[in-house]
């Protein structure tokens, strides 16, 4: 009989009973009939079986086990802190066995990857695993050099908290093969409950922020794919990141640093809520200064491409807009109010601020990734001048709402048009662009121009499958054309207040 202790697993613990501690999955659980959520401690990694390649053929390469990922000499020997956790060059980016399985057509669970080693964890969640290793990298980063960066990334994290992390993955892979009638496949009704509860548990114990960030990302990434039971009911984005704003700064209070690892998992998150927050005109929850450095300054983002420079006056421009919201709601209630006039000298000075942040964009430029070629930075330098005119015209927004005058609007339609052109090209131009793209979208009137922002619109839909993506898409197609095609206010900046859970441009 395996010795018992007080420190088990999480499901003994909140029981209060003894725990057996057998890993990864404890016998106390299964004699009690549950699933075992893991240890809360840093457990160790299975020692994975010898994968050296009998061969240097490409084919062997394209079926490399995640297994080797993990026991390989730099997941084993390089801290999670170590700057060289951004060192792009040192995962083989391009490498033929990612460009091979993720350009290959496989059925739902990849069978060109082997499982992670048994043991690791549990068996039930490998083909959910499988699955997350082969779409989501590849679905949602610009493009397949960044896809070994980000499973290096997340498998460092694995090597140190195998449950926790695999059944963040378990999650993501589970909403990607939600539709699948496989009968290999158990899912698990209460796992994003479980997680969640993971989540409150590691930021009260104070583990690694690396670990929690993942946690954090894996959750908004299941909310972002898995919405076709919750067709616009999109609130648990917002409520995520707000509650990760305040874990971090729990983290930062208590004296912990931000390890580059850590500055990679939150910058997908930083994006995240910098989009949400231009779509409800609040200021964002996580400051630019937490995961902005020379490193991400200097190098082309899996997300943000070359925009990351560009996010400080994103920041601001964040800022004016709650600060016009809660002026305009101030006049809008003291018309007849002597204190009007405070209001209006209010504007005044948000009027100023308007035309200093319009200025300060305007002379922006994205910085180039030295060690890239012109071919690779093309689809970053169109990326980032689509964000930059998408920032002057929601600026021009700001100022001069929708149909507020007809000199306007035509001033709108001008910039929607210059958005536009950086985002017309291939798919991969357009493929992370839903915000420009749904700005331009709101301001084009003719049925050319909309077939034209339509199909871009569809292009992002059909290449990361976002249930935001696609409410976007529904949003202006049903709001805001809908509105202006009846005469109605067409303002998408009302109507995203009117109608707050469906305009989530992420």
């Amino acid at each position: 009989m395996a010795i018992r202790s007080r420190h088990g697993c999480i499901d003994c613990k909140r029981a209060k009973v003894k725990c057996d501690e057998l890993h990864p999955w404890c016998g106390t659980c299964k004699r009690r009939g549950r699933q075992c959520s893991g240890y809360l401690d840093v457990t160790k990694s299975a020692k994975s079986r010898d994968s050296r390649p009998t061969d240097g053929g490409s084919q062997h390469r394209a079926r490399r086990s995640i297994a080797s990922e993990i026991s390989s000499p730099l997941a084993s020997s390089t801290p999670l802190e170590s700057p060289a956790a951004l060192d792009v060059s040192v995962y083989n980016v391009r490498s033929p066995a990612t460009i091979d399985v993720v350009s290959t057509s496989a059925p739902p669970i990849c069978k060109s990857l082997v499982p992670i080693p048994p043991g690791s964890v549990n068996p039930s969640d490998e083909p959910f695993i499988e699955a997350y290793f082969l779409r989501h990298p590849a679905e949602s980063v610009f493009g397949p050099e960044f896809i070994d960066e980000m499973n290096a990334m997340v498998l460092k994290v694995f090597q140190n908290s195998p449950v926790a992390v695999g059944d963040t993955l378990s999650a993501i892979g589970e909403a990607y093969l939600k539709d699948s009638s496989s009968d290999s496949l158990v899912h698990i009704p209460n796992r994003r409950a479980r997680i969640l509860q993971r989540l409150r548990n590691l930021d009260t114990l104070g583990v690694s922020l690396e670990l929690l960030l993942t946690t954090m990302l894996g959750l908004c990434a299941v909310e972002l794919i898995d919405a076709k039971d919750r067709p616009r009911q999109m609130t648990a984005l917002p409520v995520l990141l707000e509650n990760l704003s305040m874990m971090l700064d729990h983290h930062l209070r208590r004296g912990y640093d931000l390890t580059q690892l850590s500055k990679y998992f939150l910058r997908a998150l930083a994006r995240q809520d910098m989009m949400i927050s231009l779509a409800k005109f609040q200021r964002p929850r996580i400051p630019t200064i937490y995961w902005l450095d020379d490193i991400s300054s200097h190098h082309a983002d899996r997300f943000m491409g070359y925009t990351g420079t560009l996010m400080p006056l994103m920041s601001d421009l964040c800022a004016l807009a709650e600060d016009f919201r809660h002026a305009r709601a101030i006049t809008f209630n003291t018309v007849d109010d002597p204190e009007t006039s405070r209001s209006f000298d209010e504007m005044a000075v948000l009027l100023d601020r308007a035309s200093e942040l319009k200025s300060r964009i305007q002379l922006w430029h994205p910085t180039v990734d030295s060690t890239l070629s012109f071919r690779s930075s093309r689809q970053f330098l169109l990326h980032a001048n689509a964000y930059r005119s998408a920032c002057l015209l929601y600026l021009h927004r700001l100022v001069s709402p929708a149909g507020d005058t007809v000199e306007a609007d035509q001033a709108a339609l001008v910039m929607a048009y210059e958005i536009m052109v950086h985002t017309s090209g291939s798919e991969d131009d357009v493929k992370m662009a839903l915000w420009p793209v749904f700005l331009a979208a709101c301001e084009v009137s003719s049925e050319a121009d909309r077939m034209t922002a339509d199909n871009m619109l569809q292009v992002i839909c059909g290449s990361r499958k976002t249930a935001t993506s696609f409410q976007i898409r529904s949003f202006v197609k049903d709001r805001v054309w809908d509105a202006r095609d009846k005469g109605k206010d067409w303002n998408w900046m009302a109507l995203s207040e009117q109608y707050p859970d469906e305009n989530l441009p992420i």
